[in-house]
């Protein structure tokens, strides 16, 4: 074993003891990020425009054809299976290691960590699951070494010290914050154990779980690329599809699962993907997914594998990217359940605008084709628990948790529509005019984002945009009013400083208050919720795998330090005798 930056691969057998060094004092204080500071939202927003660039020209992807062809096989065993599986996690120190500590599953003093409501249903698994799945966006806000070894790395290695042993294996699936350094990051944490291992370089197919693992915060990290094929039990399989940034699935990945579904014989399959491509589906009717979209090119990808009959097979599809549980079942026809479980550190996602239904075409590329229909059956936080979120004013939240440049530039608008307003002149009224409409019409543009098009988007956008010009002109022009008719100059600087800091407090305010108004309508959810920064209603699935079901446990957390409770559990059953 060798000492590193925290990210170089350390290879380590499992059983030879190697303790994971101390966080240092940045990764036990570590915030969330401040989503809606204007600094943060340009680094992003530039790693997001370069990403997407270099992934048309340049798949990561295709390269892996150089890395091991591996399809793993957990150790055969007379007894239940256990799988943890968690999403979005790296982000807030306190709310990662909240649930480093449940996947470690003792106490410091080495007695099991409670699940309440799940006593008996637990009582016969191991205090680590068999085999730890991340689910995607291991950390926010975009991948780099840094944010590994201070966002998960140190965390899970903190929650794991003295309680994990033997480096139990984890597989990982990249999300889209994973790939905005092109992947360098995960690659370099999680597919990177057999470039030391010369016998390893020269495996390929069926093979067990390998022995050298590198250190993941305790964990031991084995796979060759960013999607895997997992063995679990002889009648069941664990997939993990590499979507990159919403792409096509390349060639390489396509043989690979090709090969890989040859050794099926029958059995189920858990697939893991990147997002909740279903909820495309949230239209109140049969849903045909438009070609570009996530939801088809994962139902072109599951029937050119494993044909027609691929929800046969399919029987639960895991995902996170959204920040909360949602659990699909199908009510009219055969399908798979969906479950997004997203609760692993990020900020929460409200599920107050969760549709009930959802029906999606199974072959949309088929006019008429066979769908099914979906219920929700259970979602968590409640949908009382989250509009709770933001009522009695705590929307305002937003206004200071996200730092000074954001209050600053909110400050800065109504400060330009004050001045235009004092100054009466047409053209100077015109310019800001025209600079606030584009501005707000392009935001306004980024909340109906995902919506269907077509006359609905667009009178939501407008609608979106006069009332947020007028949520921040209309006090703009109130405090001109009560001016009495201001004129620049004359005036003692103090009232210039007080106007100023008015304008800033009232620029922030009347934004929050339109996120706020925005998401009442179910618009803006997103840019509502990341800025409150709320770290409670964790959660992630152990799942109880047997010859012909899988249990799934939802485990929550309510609050951070709060205990483990059950928050739902229902079976997966396998069919006997797949038609495809």
């Amino acid at each position: 074993m060798f000492q590193s930056d925290g990210l170089t691969p350390q290879v380590l057998v499992p059983g030879d003891g190697g303790q994971v060094s101390p966080p240092t004092k940045a990764a036990q204080g570590r915030d969330p990020v401040k989503w809606l500071s204007i600094g943060q939202l340009r680094r992003t927003a530039l790693e997001v425009v370069q990403a997407s660039v270099f992934a048309k020209f340049a798949d990561k992807r295709e390269t892996m054809s150089g890395c091991p062809r591996e399809f793993y096989r957990l150790p055969t065993t007379d007894r239940a299976v256990w799988v943890d599986y968690v999403a979005d996690t790296g982000d807030g120190f306190e709310a990662t290691f909240a649930t480093a500590r449940g996947l470690a599953g003792v106490e410091d003093d080495g007695t099991p960590i409670p699940v309440a409501g799940l006593e008996t249903e637990l009582k016969d698994r191991p205090h680590q699951a068999h085999l730890l799945v991340m689910g995607g966006d291991q950390v926010y806000p975009v991948a780099s070494v840094d944010e590994y070894r201070e966002r998960l790395l140190k965390v899970f290695g903190q929650a794991s010290r003295g309680k994990v042993h033997g480096r139990p294996p984890v597989v990982a699936l990249p999300g889209n914050h994973d790939w905005y350094d092109g992947l360098v990051a995960f690659r370099r944490v999680f597919c990177e154990s057999w470039a030391l291992n010369q016998r390893a370089r020269q495996r390929s197919g069926m093979v067990d779980l390998p022995a050298v693992r590198d250190d993941m915060g305790g964990w031991g990290a084995f796979q060759s690329r960013s999607y895997f094929a997992v063995q679990l039990s002889p009648r069941w399989w664990l997939w993990g599809v590499d979507s990159q940034l919403e792409a096509a699935i390349d060639a390489e990945q396509l043989s690979y699962f090709a090969e890989a579904a040859t050794h099926l014989d029958g059995a189920g399959i858990i697939l893991c993907t990147a997002t909740p491509c279903w909820m495309e589906a949230d239209t109140g009717a049969v849903y045909e997914a438009d070609e570009q979209t996530p939801l088809f090119t994962m139902l072109w990808f599951l029937e050119r594998i494993l044909g027609a009959g691929w929800r046969d097979r399919v029987r639960l599809i895991l995902t996170g990217d959204s920040h909360h549980y949602a659990h699909y079942a199908p009510s009219e026809g055969i399908g798979p359940d969906l479950v997004t479980c997203g609760g692993g550190g990020a900020f929460l996602s409200g599920t107050h605008h969760l549709p009930d239904t959802l029906k999606p075409a199974w072959r949309p590329w088929d006019a008429g084709s066979d769908n099914t229909t979906y219920k929700l059956k259970h979602r968590y936080p409640s949908k009382d628990d989250s509009r709770r979120q933001t009522t009695r004013f705590r929307f305002l939240a937003a206004a200071y948790r996200n730092g000074v440049d954001f209050p600053l530039l909110a400050g800065v608008v109504h400060a330009l529509i004050f001045l235009a307003v004092l100054l009466r002149g047409p053209v100077l009224i015109t310019i800001v005019a025209v600079v606030i409409a584009v501005l707000f019409g392009a935001y306004a543009a980024s909340g109906v984002k995902g919506h269907r098009p077509g006359w609905p988007r667009k009178f939501a956008m407008f609608g979106l945009t006069i009332g947020h010009a007028a949520l921040h002109a209309g006090p703009a022009f109130l405090v001109a009013w009560l001016g009495f008719g201001w004129e620049l100059g004359g005036h003692e600087p103090w009232v210039y400083a007080v106007t100023a800091v008015g304008m800033v407090v009232l620029g922030t305010v009347v934004f929050v208050s339109y996120l706020h108004l925005a998401d009442g309508f179910g618009y803006h959810t997103l840019e509502a919720y990341s800025g409150l920064r709320i770290e409670d209603y964790k959660c992630h699935l152990r799942l109880r795998v047997t010859a012909d079901q899988v249990e799934v446990y939802v485990i929550g957390m309510d609050k951070v330090t709060a205990p483990l409770t059950k928050v739902e559990a229902f079976p997966v059953k396998r069919f006997p005798e797949p038609r495809g």
